[in-house]
């Protein structure tokens, strides 16, 4: 599995690909994860709390742009390719002529902005043509692809991102605060608008916690609250993996006010679902996550909006019921053990579409792949010549 940002930062990426690799792992299948920066393995451990150790290796230690990022991916080929992989799921472009069968996912659509915008566009397109299956991650994303790419639906696939169950606690009423959980701080999450919601709320007996970089707007947002709101706030910083999953479990309702262009599967949300914990988010997150009155509540992100949304799953404990048990219904289709063999099926060879992009019979003039396939020889994600979990740069 490649990914070209930092594997060891807490986002949706990150936790979908630990929850992947762990879950094949377990199925019996070799991985291999390859990413452009691994900055620490103490930094992984502690943000990510993986219940596996994975054998993962980075190309740089420190983030790599523009030549650097071309040479690292560059020599990724050899180390990619040196383990022979049957299956290769990119998390992000990565337009390298690799082996094996090459799958693409689509995290999000966000339109990249800048002198190169058009370019990455262009690559992006390539990249995914060139792939034998491109897999959308939302019914939304599919949607768009099949605009974004000019290719039939069928021919983009939807498998949803997954979550490792086992790291999470379903725990019952009796055992929640009366706490609300905003996670994440990115300006796409927009946590402003939580704690505004928080103070139109004005209810002295909830708390707020919010995980992720004290950002300047956060700060500001928290300093304009009425002094006896502002001191229920917990400002929670970069939490470690575990402690976001504890709080996920222990708190009543999650805020989710997110601003996508395209309503993605948000792995935050799937943590929350998979605590049994009641949803607050707006319409643009994925409709395949949040369903209105099921597991959740869609709103609007104004402060009132929110605010009574939020007072109504705080206070109703019949209500709180019932969407927590949307909500633990709802996880069963993001589970990683169950995603993972839906890829898994991609690296049969019967089940290749030559017409998506590389074709089967070429492979086959090749030489390359398809006497090993044929052989059933399935490992997860990209084969290692061990089990043995280990971390690794690849640099000369």
């Amino acid at each position: 599995m490649t990914r070209r940002e930092p594997l060891d930062s807490p986002d949706g990426v990150s936790i979908f690909i630990v929850a992947l690799a762990q879950a094949l792992l377990e199925l019996g299948h070799q991985v291999q994860i390859v990413v452009g920066t691994f900055e620490s393995p103490a930094k992984f451990q502690r943000l990510l709390s993986p219940r596996l150790e994975l054998p993962i290796i980075g190309l740089s230690r420190t983030p790599l742009t523009g030549p650097a990022s071309v040479a690292a991916w560059l020599r990724a080929i050899g180390i990619i390719n040196r383990f022979r992989p049957d299956l290769i799921i990119h998390s992000e472009t990565v337009p390298l002529p690799l082996r094996g069968t090459i799958v693409q996912i689509v995290h999000d659509l966000e339109r990249r902005k800048g002198a190169l915008a058009a370019a990455w566009r262009a690559i992006r397109r390539a990249s995914m043509r060139r792939c034998h299956y491109v897999v959308a991650s939302t019914t939304e994303l599919q949607e768009e692809l099949v605009r974004d790419l000019g290719l039939p639906r069928d021919q983009i696939l939807k498998i949803p991102k997954c979550i490792d169950r086992q790291s999470y606690a379903s725990r019952g009423l009796a055992e929640r605060e009366r706490a609300i959980l905003h996670a994440g701080t990115s300006p796409y999450k927009v946590p402003e608008a939580t704690i505004r919601a928080f103070g139109a709320l004005n209810d002295p007996s909830v708390r707020l916690y919010v995980t992720g970089d004290i950002t300047r707007p956060v700060r500001e947002a928290v300093d304009a609250l009425p002094e006896p709101i502002r001191r229920h706030v917990v400002l929670l910083g970069m939490a470690e993996g575990a402690r976001v999953r504890e709080l996920h479990s222990r708190v009543r309702v999650a805020a989710f006010p997110t601003r996508y262009t395209v309503p993605v599967a948000s792995a935050t949300v799937m943590e929350a679902i998979a605590s049994g914990t009641p949803i607050v988010g707006t319409s643009r997150l994925s409709r395949d996550l949040l369903a209105d009155g099921v597991n959740g509540a869609v709103v609007e992100p104004q402060p009132e909006a929110m605010a009574a949304t939020l007072k109504a799953v705080l206070d109703d404990d019949d209500l709180w019921s019932r969407l927590s048990a949307g909500a633990r219904e709802r996880v069963r289709q993001f589970d990683a053990h169950n995603v993972a063999k839906q890829y898994l099926e991609l690296a049969n060879p019967s089940g290749l579409r030559s017409n998506i992009g590389i074709s089967v019979k070429g492979e086959e003039d090749k030489g390359t792949d398809e006497p090993r396939l044929a052989r059933q020889r399935l490992v997860g994600l990209l084969t290692s010549h061990s089990l043995k979990a280990s971390y690794g740069w690849g640099m000369r």
